[in-house]
């Protein structure tokens, strides 16, 4: 049986019942007609199974070295993993991460939607079990994944829903990092729309919450900062930006010294100064034009 991000090797078509190759075991087709046509391509790497063990560790070295590719050459084997892990949670959660993951690097490569599609499936997959080992903040962080791709296909709505459920997970079990993230991502959502009081109230509410995040991340912070003061920005409001910027500039030296190299942070420092130079000095060069949105 195929598993629910499984699809035709030769056609590609999804959600019909498909057939796994008996020799390799690895790759489906909707029937005789399409195993036919593909099997010029396929008999060079058709080949028996290997042991689940084998096929395990090949997943995680694919894995470990961001191969997507070599993640996903292992998908018609996902569920059979899936069940050799069946009282082994920790395991399962290993699996469903290495192709949620490999789903997610294969969308950014190729930006074929059916990637976040199935991302999408087996980021829930992920939730439920997360729930059932009790790892509440890793919950939260996969809600929001499943959330980025959900705006990747549009889905707004499904997006702020699915924020909204780590917002509420985090509450529940006091994780302020959810907090940060959740609210970070809900505020974007609402200025995208138009809601500029409640984004501004949301982006507000992420910055409160990361310094008290229980992992001690400065990234968080820098994240809340950079939302908020591009928020400010587009709403002209000087007098809260000002401020925020020499602690946006503080919170990206921390995180540069941690990786130990420049980042992209160092260069958001000079963005975010010259940006607020440009607003503060339009009214002095031109104080009968008041300031425009977006200026």
């Amino acid at each position: 049986m195929a598993s629910s991000a499984a699809s035709c090797a030769h056609c590609g078509k999804k959600g019909v019942v498909l057939k796994r190759c008996a020799c390799c075991k690895q790759v489906f087709y909707c029937g005789a007609e399409c195993q036919a046509a593909g099997w010029k391509g396929h008999k060079k790497k058709c080949e028996p199974p290997l042991p689940l063990e084998q096929v395990f560790a090949k997943v995680l070295e694919a894995h470990e070295a961001d191969d997507w590719r070599g993640v996903l050459k292992w998908e018609g084997c996902m569920e059979e993993l899936l069940d050799h892990f069946a009282v082994h949670a920790g395991g399962r959660n290993v699996i469903l991460t290495a192709f949620s993951r490999a789903q997610d690097s294969g969308l950014k490569s190729t930006g074929r939607r059916e990637h976040a599609h199935s991302a999408i499936v087996l980021l829930e997959r992920r939730v439920k079990l997360l729930g059932t080992m009790e790892r509440f903040r890793d919950q939260c962080a996969v809600l929001c994944e499943i959330a980025d791709n959900l705006l990747r296909l549009g889905k707004v709505q499904d997006a702020e829903t699915c924020l909204q459920r780590a917002r509420n997970v985090g509450a529940q079990h006091g994780f302020f990092s959810a907090e940060c993230e959740a609210c970070l991502g809900l505020g974007q959502i609402c200025m995208a729309d138009g809601r500029q009081e409640d984004g501004l109230d949301l982006l507000r509410n992420a910055l409160a919450a990361a310094p008290l995040n229980e992992a001690d991340d400065s990234h968080c912070e820098l994240n809340a900062l950079q939302g908020l003061i591009n928020a400010l920005f587009e709403t002209n409001a000087i007098d809260e930006l000002e401020p925020l910027v020499p602690r946006f500039r503080e919170a990206a030296k921390i995180e540069s010294r941690k990786i130990e190299k420049v980042s992209s942070g160092e260069f958001r420092i000079f963005y975010f100064s010259a940006r607020l130079h440009e607003v503060l000095c339009i009214p002095a060069l031109f104080p009968a034009l008041p300031l425009r949105q977006g200026q």
